[in-house]
């Protein structure tokens, strides 16, 4: 054992405080880590089904820990997983990410949440909280697109959705040094807070406007209606799901909206404000459906470089939570004991973030399939 090296996530891995009495440890909380995400990348989500994996694949394990006892019962990690520190589980996602992955200056993040639907029956989530009743689990994550990576994931308070949470999943990104990129986000994070955190980080802000900020959407509405600029065009994309879409932009300093002087001095300087508008058409129909959209930036871009950069936002729907409901079946899972749904969705991100790296040109699923039947391909996915 001395004379292999563990990966580097495992290092990290190896700075959380087991939460189990000492003297009732039989297997290492590393062993009990390794065998989760081994499992993971490979397609097995459900503790038997990881716990049937380790058996089967015991020896391999050996290579890297010892697993003096074999392998431990599903009660065992369910045990582990429901009872660790899920703040100190995500900064081991966020350290693993800030070594393996340098942000250059102009990188775009994405910050959005997500429930994690069935962490609580139906039953419990329509019961008050006084009465015995909880809410589902809620995630915040951050995204790099042009890395294909989860940077890291945050979970919420009970009941304090994205604004509550923004600020403090910026302290953890505070690991990433977000310095020199650009940081969008849905309207839960359009707040003067958010806006100064994200300022103070380092980082530019790109941030939807809707009704949680009815002040300064009507100003802009507003001041965008008065405006005779004519609107900018994005670069089209090709034709997909049946439909065309077309993107034009507008961009007008904050200056220029009739605000209050109270509402002005809540935010801070050196702001603009974008219209997107996209216009939807069918091919078969040919009739064609508008949407606009507006936004808050502290980015000085050009209006056809922020409606990219308003489109690329959804890539953190698309190719994250997207994945992790189809492909990892998320919202399927059944995980509710104590801290698991919240600690088992950081398992996820590792096992998500290892097979993104692989280079070969196939399907997640046939990454996970190709993990689980072939140990050298897993040696590989995991980077030992």
């Amino acid at each position: 054992m001395d004379s292999l090296d563990l990966p580097s996530f495992l290092a990290d891995f190896g700075a959380l405080s087991d939460p189990r009495i000492a003297r009732h440890r039989r297997y290492a909380l590393l062993e009990v880590l390794l065998l989760c995400v081994s499992a993971g990348v490979s397609g097995y989500q459900e503790w038997q089904a990881i716990v049937d994996f380790g058996h089967t694949k015991l020896a391999w394990l050996r290579q890297y820990l010892p697993f003096r006892h074999g392998i431990p019962s599903h009660d065992t990690v369910n045990r582990v997983l429901r009872l660790l520190d899920p703040r100190a589980f995500e900064r081991c996602l966020l350290q693993w990410s800030s070594r393996t992955l340098t942000l250059p200056s102009g990188t775009h993040v994405c910050l959005d949440g997500k429930r994690l639907r069935r962490s609580a029956t139906a039953s419990e989530q329509q019961t008050p909280h006084a009465d015995g009743g909880r809410s589902a689990v809620h995630l915040l994550h951050a995204w790099c697109d042009a890395a294909g990576l989860c940077l890291g994931q945050y979970r919420t308070d009970t009941g304090s959705g994205e604004v509550g949470s923004a600020p403090l999943l910026l302290e953890l990104l505070e690991l990433l040094d977000v310095r020199g990129c650009v940081v969008s986000g849905d309207a839960g994070f359009t707040t003067p807070a958010c806006a100064q955190a994200l300022q103070q980080a380092g980082a530019d802000y790109l941030l939807a406007l809707k009704a949680n900020q009815p002040t300064l959407l009507a100003a802009t509405v507003a001041a965008f209606a008065a405006c005779p600029t004519a609107p900018e065009p994005a670069p089209v994309e090709k034709p997909r799901h049946g439909r065309r879409e077309t993107r034009t932009a507008r961009v007008l300093p904050v200056t220029a909206l009739d605000l209050p002087d109270a509402s002005r001095a809540a935010w801070p300087a050196g702001q603009a404000v974008v219209e997107v508008c996209a216009t939807r058409t069918p091919l078969r129909s040919g009739k064609g459906n508008t949407e606009t959209r507006y936004y808050l930036t502290s980015l000085a871009a050009a209006p056809a470089q922020l409606a990219q950069l308003v489109r690329r936002h959804w890539t953190i729907e698309n190719r994250l939570h997207w994945v992790l409901d189809v492909v990892m079946g998320e919202d399927q899972s059944r995980k509710r004991a104590g801290r698991a749904a919240a600690n088992y969705a950081v398992i996820r991100k590792f096992a998500l973030n290892f097979l993104r790296a692989l280079p070969e040109p196939m399907s997640l699923q046939r990454r996970q399939n190709h993990c689980a039947l072939s140990d050298e391909y897993r040696h590989q996915c995991l980077g030992f």
